[in-house]
């Protein structure tokens, strides 16, 4: 088979195109500091911010302007952008609209003049020119509409292209921003929900901010030949005295917004809880549960909605107020002074710039005619002050959905920078819990420069998204070396940290302190225990994360796919499902066992030189698990597995062992195994001893012993640097049991024995002569007991080596014991299905010899 190694990495074109984007965010970083973060919009409704904390909290001020120029370098980033020039065709078509508004007030005066006067054929001119003008008056409407859709959704393009590149990358930063930081909650919410409505309201503000601006002053303009200087003046001062009014009772519908938006999310992200896990609700018949969680978020999301409806009430009746009737009232008056006061008609003239005469104020049709066009334009202008008015409302909103907006690209920054969220004053000297882990407290580093795999001192530790709350010892600091060709199993307890060793390896987790080093990414594969399956045919799946594009770019053939299937025991799926090309939803089309299957199958078309398996054969059956193991040694790939199955240790040559003695249930006899059993039975009398003797709670001479006299130094473990002394010594230097507790749990290394146990290795040649299978079980059955018989004594002899286990020591040895019955138990049950199987045998052999 053709080398494929490091097939993953990017052609130089793709390069060239990440370093410019990484470049730009580079410099966009600047402009995103995490303290114009609004916390109080961002937080889930667990509380985390805290009111009053928000830098923003959606009101148009200064944070405001910032965070609005930040956004404004992503969704305009040059003024040659196409962007600006909607923006400019917009504004063009924005000041047709309005001086199309002043022709039609004129003319809307001429027609009434000449109805006044009885001026047949001048009345219908002027109707003829009023249908000509619709038409270009209509057609500017509909382009605004147009050119604020475009420039929407030129805006979502930019933002949302934006927020991929840093969402969606090699630092993780999708992972990250889910388990290790709690600045933003429901991220899908922002991106789809927030980053659309954020553009739409800001595309509408040249039309809900700009047009009435622009009005207002071409209008007062016209209104001062109208109504003269001082009625313009009255005018605007009676305006700016209602807005401050209206103004100072305007709601913070920016916070609203913000806090609508967010049990939005919420709402959202609990139907597709509902949605992804349905089949695991169906089966536990949980509809009732979950339905009184989504109607708990439903009536959170109402009980808002009716609180905001409420207080716009008495805002929507003050304004109404104003800007319908006030303003109306103050336009019929400035109009109707002119033609009360002579001394102000006199000062006055005509509208058309003075060429007409005294007498021809005098006339009625003219007086019709001036009235009628002030009273056009001060509607207009009235309506544009309501428009104004309105538009203060959008905008309370548009700093809502920008913060939140906002606060997504900043985090996304910080992520990128692998900086986290940093507790507050209060909540460090409220809490000192963990400080030594907390996310802003990273001191490891992590290479990929080896072929290999090494922990140097690496504690691990299940990180927190609360800053305050340090994250979780769960294995004391690691000193672990995987080489070439060495093929590895990590077992333990459930719960032990086992698939936390493979989140620190990966990068998912951060390393707190010391030194990680792997290969490179594209000689090192990760295969979870749940499968994935993305949308895409069958060839996709096997093929992931790769493209077809990516897959005859290598050269790689369907045929070799179907080989890949034979390898992993599914080669009937391609003539069952349709072929490669058949396109389905394979998450509910498959079994559990054929989807781990299609997860090996990527390590076999990607052929990586190390693949870390987590549990992922739990559901396929043992002789299918066998051939795989086997077949990816044979291409020469570094097993690292973490599994409970006893049978997976004949594969494997050595065995990091985290907890206590059962572990690793089944190790064949000649393993060096040692170990301590501390339980909450022992706490009081390990407290009573330590008190008393500063001893080493074990130490290597206990380990002998407690092997039969075997020595677990380097040599014993293959030429490994670590043995159980790397643990031993830390974990007997604890100052209490508290520190056993709470401090993680030890590891110890453990070489394996060539082949499993003997049971194992006789039932492969059961084929050949059913005797033989009996034999072999009656052998295993007889090995296995003396060896939990000598597992007891040593057990009981390491106890006895344990300083601080006096006389209440019976309890945690009769602890082990039962532990050691658990496994004699689990061995019966062994042996019973070895005696299934042998009968299984025997049939088959008895319809050969027929």
């Amino acid at each position: 088979m053709t080398n494929l190694r490091g097939a993953n990495a990017y052609g130089a074109g793709q390069w060239t195109e990440v370093d410019e984007r990484e470049q730009r965010f580079d410099k966009d970083a600047a402009f995103f500091p995490a303290s114009l973060i609004d916390k109080e919009t961002t937080a889930t409704s667990s509380g985390k911010g805290k009111k009053g904390n928000s830098p923003g909290s959606g009101k148009l001020d200064r944070v405001f302007l910032l965070q609005l120029r930040a956004l404004a370098r992503i969704i305009i980033p040059s003024l040659a952008s196409k962007e600006v020039v909607i923006i400019v065709m917009h504004t063009m078509f924005l000041v047709l609209r309005t001086w199309l508004s002043v022709v039609v007030a004129e003319l809307d005066g001429k027609i009434v003049k000449h109805l006044v006067r009885g001026q047949g054929r001048k009345f219908l001119a002027g109707l003829l020119s009023w249908f000509a003008i619709a038409v270009p008056a209509t057609y500017t409407n509909s382009m605004i509409r147009f050119l604020e859709s475009k420039l929407a959704l030129a805006f979502r393009t930019r933002l949302t292209q934006y927020v991929h590149d840093l969402y969606l990358n090699d630092n993780l930063t999708y992972y990250k921003l889910l388990t290790l930081d709690g600045r933003i909650s429901n991220a899908d919410q922002f991106i789809t929900t927030d980053i659309a409505r954020f553009c739409n309201k800001l595309a509408s503000f040249l039309s809900n901010l700009g047009k009435p601006t622009l009005d207002t002053i071409i209008f007062n303009i016209q209104l001062i030949r109208g109504v003269g200087l001082q009625g313009t003046v009255g005018m605007f001062g009676m305006y700016m005295a209602t807005a401050s009014l209206l103004r100072a009772w305007t709601p913070a519908f920016g916070k609203m917004a913000a806090a609508r938006a967010k049990l939005e999310g919420e709402f959202r992200a609990n139907h597709s809880r509902v949605i992804t896990n349905a089949e695991e609700i169906a089966f536990y018949r949980g509809e009732q549960r979950e339905g009184e969680q989504l109607h708990f978020s439903l009536r959170n999301l109402l009980s808002q909605a009716l609180s905001v409806a409420k207080r716009k009430i008495p805002h929507v009746v003050l304004e109404d107020m104003i800007i319908k009737y006030t303003w109306s009232a103050f336009g019929y008056l400035a109009c109707a002074l002119p033609f009360f006061m002579s001394s102000t008609l006199a000062g006055v003239g005509p509208m058309a710039g003075g060429g007409g005469s005294r007498a021809d104020s005098g006339d009625s049709g003219y007086r019709t005619q001036r009235f009628i066009t002030n009273k056009r334009i001060l509607v207009n202008l009235s309506d544009a002050g309501g428009r104004v008015m309105y538009s203060i409302k959008e905008i309370m909103e548009l700093t809502g959905y920008t913060s939140r907006v906002y606060s997504l690209i900043s985090t996304l920054h910080a992520l990128r920078r692998e900086e986290y969220e940093q507790p507050s004053l209060d909540d460090t000297a409220s809490s000192q819990q963990g400080v030594e882990f907390i996310s802003s407290n990273i001191r490891g580093v992590l290479y990929e420069d080896i072929d290999g795999v090494r922990f140097n001192s690496v504690p691990i530790v299940a990180p927190s998204t609360d800053p305050s709350i340090g994250g979780e010892l769960l294995v004391r600091p690691l000193t672990w070396e995987v080489q070439r060709g060495q093929h590895w199993m990590i077992a333990g307890p459930n719960g032990v940290g086992k698939t936390s060793v493979l989140r620190v390896l990966s990068g998912l987790w951060p390393v707190f302190s010391g030194v990680v080093e792997r290969p490179e990414p594209s000689e090192i594969i990760y295969i979870p225990q749940r499968p994935y399956l993305p949308l895409g045919t069958l060839r996709e799946q096997i093929i992931y994360p790769h493209t077809p594009e990516q897959m005859q770019a290598l050269g790689r053939t369907d045929e070799e796919l179907v080989g890949v299937l034979h390898a992993v025991h599914l080669g009937y799926l391609p003539a069952r499902e349709g072929g490669l090309g058949a396109r389905k939803e394979w998450k509910d089309v498959l079994s559990g066992g054929e989807k781990q299957r299609i997860n090996l199958a990527r390590l076999f078309y990607h052929l990586p030189r190390f693949a870390v398996l987590d549990e992922c054969t739990s559901a396929v059956s043992a002789d299918v698990e066998g051939l795989m193991y086997e077949h990816a040694k044979q291409l020469g790939i570094t097993l690292i597995t973490i599994s409970h199955r006893p049978t997976l240790y004949k594969y494997h040559t050595f065995l990091l062992r985290l907890g206590v003695n059962e572990a690793a249930p089944g190790i064949p006899s000649g393993s060096t195994l040692s170990s301590v059993v501390l339980n909450e039975e022992d706490s009081e009398i390990a407290s009573d001893q330590l008190d008393s003797d500063s001893s080493p709670l074990y130490d290597s001479s206990s380990s002998s012993s407690s092997n039969g006299g075997e020595s677990n130094d380097g040599e014993s473990n293959g030429g490994m640097s670590v043995s159980t002394e790397s643990w031993v010594s830390n974990f007997g230097n604890m100052s209490s049991l508290e520190d056993v507790v709470s401090s993680g749990v030890v590891w110890d290394v453990v070489q394996l024995p060539s082949a499993a146990s003997v049971a194992e290795s006789t039932i492969s040649t059961s084929t050949e002569s059913s005797s033989v299978i009996n034999d072999a079980l009656s052998e295993s059955v007889s090995q296995q007991r003396p060896l939990l018989t000598r597992r007891v004594s040593t057990t009981s002899a390491a106890v006895s080596t344990v300083d601080i286990v006096r006389a209440g020591s019976i309890a945690a040895i009769k602890h082990e014991m039962g532990q050691l019955r658990d496994v004699l138990a689990a061995k019966k049950m062994q042996e019973a299905d070895l005696r299934a199987r042998l009968n299984q045998v025997q049939q088959e052999l008895s319809t050969v010899v027929m």
